[in-house]
């Protein structure tokens, strides 16, 4: 059982070349955000006298892929090189595919003039409405290298209807974020895979919670590595007010407030300025309520690649629980949380975070 990393064309997902295993790969991925890291290749590799490393390793057209025994675990397109001439050593950036679709407008890019064209969803699901602009996106005139190797979920009807006017001109990855922060947003990954032999990402929209885990703190062979635990209330908030478009005392905005609560009052504000809709700023005042209402509890502990479960099994929103024992501060028998990220190298080992 081992690492293989791979090069793929990023537009496409295929031409898939087999590189040297790097003297160094620090890689991650995240639920609801992007996953990035780095490498290192020696150039000077006997085995790069059959590749091309200006093709193979050239900044945004090719895609980094780590797999495990086969299955893809992180992949990442090449931001940034640094070539170091005396060693033949290259230092790579990568990040997955969050960040290739962060640098796109929500618009059509097949209109002329796509500030005019606006788009409307009526009784959709978050999912479905942050499917529907990825799917945007990608869309464009011949020759626009604008298509991405995403696999799309299926629709699925909601309590959402919003209207994205063209010229307000926003980033996609806005629309995504607020998408997830509102109450009941949706969480989204994109799961990448091998399908045949081509990088390909598969987009998860809703409450993400397939997987379920369970590791034994303690046992022997439990696999668990420097656990921790983090309890962050700095930003607990018990009002939350939502401002959208519009100034002086025409700005629309909502806010809520929790009425009971057992923290100190607290005000949160957020602002979005190209927001006409006042149901959609309700849902983000009551999201922003919600996330911030409690302290912030983040566990992380180390499993081996290899160890049970693999690091292949793992998926981004899956149950994980956690089982204690005889412990002066986790004093429950059991927790249970969910995977918000993972993250490693080219070793055995793998750490985890959970929420």
């Amino acid at each position: 059982m081992a690492w293989s990393v791979w090069s793929v064309d990023t537009v496409t997902g295929g031409d898939r070349q087999r590189l040297p295993n790097p003297a160094s790969f620090s890689w991650g991925r995240v639920l609801n955000a992007g996953g990035s890291g780095s490498a290192v290749f020696m150039l000077r590799d006997s085995v790069f006298s059959r590749l091309n490393p200006r093709t193979v390793l050239r900044e945004k057209s090719r895609t980094l892929v780590l797999d495990w025994d086969g299955v893809v675990v992180y992949a990442g397109a090449i931001d940034r090189a640094v070539y170091d001439q005396p060693s033949g050593r290259l230092t790579v950036a990568h990040s997955d595919i969050w960040t290739t679709l962060s640098g796109r407008l929500a618009l059509d890019h097949r209109e002329a003039v796509s500030k005019l064209v606006n788009q409307v969803f009526v009784s959709k699901s978050s999912g479905t409405v942050a499917k529907k602009m990825v799917e945007l996106a990608m869309q464009g005139l011949a020759g626009m290298n604008i298509a991405l190797p995403i696999t799309l979920p299926a629709d699925v009807a909601g309590s959402i209807s919003r209207t994205y006017y063209g010229y307000h001109s926003e980033w996609l990855r806005d629309v995504l974020q607020n998408l997830m922060d509102e109450d009941g947003g949706t969480d989204i990954d994109f799961q990448p895979r091998w399908v045949g032999s081509n990088l390909n990402w598969l987009m998860r929209t809703g409450s993400l919670s397939s997987g379920s885990y369970e590791w034994h703190v303690g046992a022997e062979l439990s696999g668990v590595l420097d656990l921790s635990h983090t309890t962050d209330a700095m930003n607990v908030a018990t009002s939350a007010h939502a401002n959208g478009e519009g100034s002086g005392v025409d700005k629309l905005a909502r806010s809520t407030r929790n009425l009971s609560p057992t923290y100190p009052f607290a005000d949160r504000m957020s602002t979005f300025a190209t927001e006409t809709s006042a149901d959609a700023l309700s849902r983000y005042a009551l999201g922003e309520l919600n996330a911030y209402s409690t302290p912030t509890e983040q566990w992380a502990f180390s499993i081996l690649a290899s160890g049970t479960p693999k690091v292949s099994d793992l998926l981004l929103g899956g149950t994980a629980k956690t089982w204690m024992q005889d412990d002066p501060w986790l004093t429950e028998k059991s927790y249970t949380n969910r995977i918000i990220g993972f993250s490693g190298d080219l070793s055995e080992t793998v750490k985890l975070q959970f929420q």
